[in-house]
């Protein structure tokens, strides 16, 4: 009898090819946000992009958690505020 079918380990396997899929996604979002983001250092995006290649676990989540309140605020132009008036 045969304590184990063939086809048990299956599920197993698929969902960690899952998680692992959505953990891709999560690292490469990471990655490339680092690399697009400018920060209020200047060494900043340089040692989040190290942390998150040479951590890959720890350092995606670590980033996604705690760098939006590092990097700089966006400036957006917004024409209305930059006309003067005239008198």
């Amino acid at each position: 009898m045969d304590l184990i079918a063939s086809g048990d380990g299956q599920l197993i396997w698929q969902i960690s090819f899952l998680f692992s899929v959505v953990y891709l996604g999560f690292w490469a979002y990471a990655l490339f946000d680092a690399l697009g983001s400018e920060f209020r250092a200047a060494h900043s995006k340089f040692l989040w992009v190290l942390i998150i290649l040479i951590a890959p676990f720890i350092g995606t989540f670590l980033y996604l958690a705690m760098a939006r309140s590092m990097r700089k605020e966006r400036r957006r132009f917004n024409p209305s505020f930059s006309k003067q008036p005239n008198s």
